[in-house]
């Protein structure tokens, strides 16, 4: 069994998680839940961390889009994604975490195409909107239901 690094936040999470896929009756709808708990959470982490004080106040490029990924995802996790690749996605970015903080030791069976990790596709939406990006966040890939690791992609408007 892998050390959970943060048990509080996992419980925490998994609780929400729980509760979530309880009151929705589809996979797309508890997705949906968990985007916009996210973007509930984004401003007030934005104002509360040094993001936007590390980041530029006019976010134009995908590779500007790129650069906050970074530096949200090292204010929130202290770590850097494993990978932010404007390569093979037209139009997008995406970010990829081997040791996603949120889907720490959990096994999901049968949950195909469920983001259990969504709530971070909504805190990046809203902090990217607060920086006037237009963009559609969304899990494609999550460690919780088998694969590799997570991976977030930003669709850019």
């Amino acid at each position: 069994m892998a050390k959970i690094e943060n048990p509080i936040l996992v419980s925490l999470y998994s609780h929400i998680v729980e509760q979530t896929l309880s009151e929705t009756n589809s996979v797309e709808e508890a997705n949906q839940k968990l985007r916009d708990l996210g973007k509930e959470l984004g401003f007030q982490l934005y104002m509360s961390t040094d993001i936007e004080s590390k980041t530029k106040e006019t976010v134009t490029t995908r590779e500007d889009v790129a650069k906050l990924i970074d530096v949200v995802f090292r204010a929130l996790y202290d770590k850097r994604a494993s990978e932010i690749d404007m390569d093979t996605a037209r139009g997008s970015v995406r970010v990829s975490d081997k040791n996603c903080i949120w889907c720490q030791d959990v096994n999901l069976e049968g949950m195909r195409g469920f983001g259990y990790c969504e709530i971070f596709s909504g805190i990046l939406q809203a902090i990217l909107e607060f920086k006037g990006v237009q963009a559609n966040v969304f899990q494609e890939m999550s460690r919780a239901t088998g694969a590799d690791m997570c991976t977030w992609n930003v669709r850019l408007a």
